[in-house]
C-alpha cells in the first residue's frame, strides 16, 4: 500500500441534500420556515416516530434531498415507505424492501454471530487506494480464521433499506430515525415471515453518520460490492460506486441501542 493511500478521502456529508429556494417536497411545502430541529445535546428521542406515508411523498423527499439517489426511479416492489417525524413534523423519509440479489452468502463464528467477508490481501490490494484504507481500517480486527460456516441465503431471507434520507439538518436524527424504522417495520405485518436479515448499502464516500448510526444499532459492516452495471436495465451512475455492505439480524433489533440513547 503506497504512503498516498494511508490517507483517507474525507467522507461527503450524510443521505442529506439541501434546498434552495422554494421546495415542495412534503417536508417543506406550505411552510413559512423549516421544521423546528434540536440543538446537539438535547434529548430527542421521545419525540422521534415513524408511521407509513404514500410512495410520491418519499418520491418527492428522495428527489429533493437524497445526496446521490433520486426517487424518481425507486422500485415499486416496496414493503413499505416510512415517514420520519420528529415533533410530528415530517423530516424524512425510509424504504424497506427486498434487496437487489437473489442470493448472499453469510459468513459466521463459532458462535453463531455474523462476521465479515474473509477478504485476502490481493482482495485489499485491488480496491482504490482511498478505498483500501477504509477498508483495511473496517475490517482490521477481523480474520478468515474467524470463520466457522459459510452459508449461503436466498434474496427473501433479506430485507433492504433501500433510501434513507433526512430533508434537515439535526444531528443523530438519521440515527434515531433509523432505530424507530427498523423496529417499526420488523414487528410489522409489513415484514414478511421469510425476513431473517436487514440489509442495507452505504456509498463509500457518504461514510460518516450513517456507519455511526448502522454500528450503534448492532450492525455489521460484512464487506464491499464491486462496481458493476446490471446488463437489464438502463445506466445507473451510482452502480460505479463501491458501496459497503450493512446486515443486522432480525431477531437481534431489540437488543440494539435504545432509542433513549439517541440525543
Amino acid at each position: 500500500m503506497s504512503s498516498q493511500s494511508s490517507i483517507a478521502v474525507q467522507p461527503q456529508a450524510f443521505q442529506h441534500q439541501p434546498y434552495d429556494g422554494d421546495c415542495s417536497c412534503p417536508i417543506h411545502r406550505n411552510r413559512q420556515q423549516d421544521p423546528f430541529t434540536a440543538p446537539l445535546g438535547l434529548p430527542f428521542a421521545s419525540h422521534v416516530h415513524v408511521e407509513s406515508i404514500p410512495q410520491q411523498w418519499a418520491v418527492d423527499i428522495y428527489d429533493r434531498h437524497h445526496g446521490y439517489m433520486g426517487g424518481s426511479d425507486l422500485h415499486n416492489a416496496n414493503f413499505v415507505h416510512h415517514g420520519l417525524y420528529y415533533q410530528n413534523n415530517l423530516t424524512g423519509a425510509i424504504t424497506w424492501r427486498y434487496p437487489p440479489f437473489s442470493l448472499k452468502k453469510l459468513h459466521f463464528d463459532a458462535d453463531g454471530e455474523l462476521v465479515p467477508t474473509p477478504y485476502t490481501e490481493s482482495d485489499f490490494d485491488k480496491l482504490p487506494p482511498e478505498l483500501e484504507f477504509q477498508a483495511r481500517e473496517l475490517f482490521k480486527d477481523t480474520s478468515p480464521d474467524d470463520v466457522e460456516e459459510s452459508v449461503v441465503l436466498e434474496g427473501d431471507k433479506f430485507a433492504e433499506a433501500n433510501r434513507i434520507c433526512i430533508g434537515v439538518k439535526m444531528a443523530n436524527l438519521a440515527s434515531c430515525s433509523l432505530a424507530a424504522s427498523q423496529e417499526s417495520f420488523v414487528d410489522s405485518e409489513m415484514c414478511p415471515d421469510s425476513v431473517d436479515y436487514l440489509v442495507t448499502f452505504v456509498r463509500a464516500d457518504f461514510d460518516g453518520s450513517m456507519i455511526k448510526a448502522l454500528r450503534t444499532k448492532g450492525w455489521q459492516c460484512i464487506g464491499w460490492s464491486i462496481p458493476k452495471q446490471a446488463s437489464n436495465r438502463d445506466y445507473k451512475a451510482i452502480r460505479d460506486r463501491y458501496k459497503w455492505v450493512f446486515a443486522c439480524p432480525v431477531e437481534t433489533v431489540r437488543e440494539q441501542a435504545r432509542l433513549s440513547d439517541w440525543r
